[in-house]
């Protein structure tokens, strides 16, 4: 089990603290023209930095950003993921519902959340979450593959599972040699049970 909350973490990280093209292109949900430029180049900087597992580099800039604008629920987030990598759950939690109180749709703050409901045992909030994450954000890759883990391990619910893992593939051009070998698995056993 320990070695599932690793993936899951790690995906769930990568996800939210991932390039500026794929999930936080701008601070948050909100109008891209309302930033900066440096506002933006600052961001990007920050995301590089969490990226490569400078967190102190990028907690300073995050909370610049906050500062600046508290409205934006983008550098939250991130700053949960900092709290999280951090081994601080409680903070992360605490960051990631005041994130979702600026921007409800949120996918990635919902992702979190989703995990870190996981972690305290609450499996089926957890469900609610990501799949309240996909809902606002159907291509977002690691929600699929989060909740596809969810039914496969926890909920053992694999005919759930089976169309998660599958649209996580497509979303990543099926690039994920290990999550291919095991759909591939649970397929042919679910139609030999």
């Amino acid at each position: 089990m320990y070695y599932i909350n690793l993936i899951i973490l790690a995906a769930l990280l990568s996800s939210c603290a991932s390039s500026p093209d794929t999930d936080n292109q701008t601070l948050s949900d909100s109008n891209p023209l309302e930033q900066s430029d440096s506002e933006i180049s600052r961001y990007k900087e920050a995301i590089t930095f969490l990226n490569s597992g400078k967190y102190d580099a990028a907690k300073e800039i995050f909370l610049e950003l906050k500062s600046e604008r508290p409205e934006l629920a983008g550098p939250d987030a991130n700053l949960a993921v900092i709290a999280l990598k951090n081994n601080r759950p409680d903070k992360a939690l605490e960051l990631v519902k005041l994130a979702l109180t600026k921007n409800p749709n949120l996918a990635q703050a919902l992702n979190l959340l989703a995990y870190l409901e996981q972690l305290n045992g609450e499996i089926h909030l957890a469900e609610k979450h990501y799949k309240e994450a996909i809902k606002n954000k159907d291509d977002y890759a690691i929600a699929h593959y989060n909740i596809a883990l969810l039914y496969d391990v926890y909920l053992q619910d694999i005919a759930s599972a089976i169309p998660h893992y599958e649209r996580y593939m497509t979303l990543t051009n099926n690039k994920d040699k290990a999550t291919a070998d095991w759909l591939e698995q649970l397929k042919n056993n679910k139609d030999k049970g």
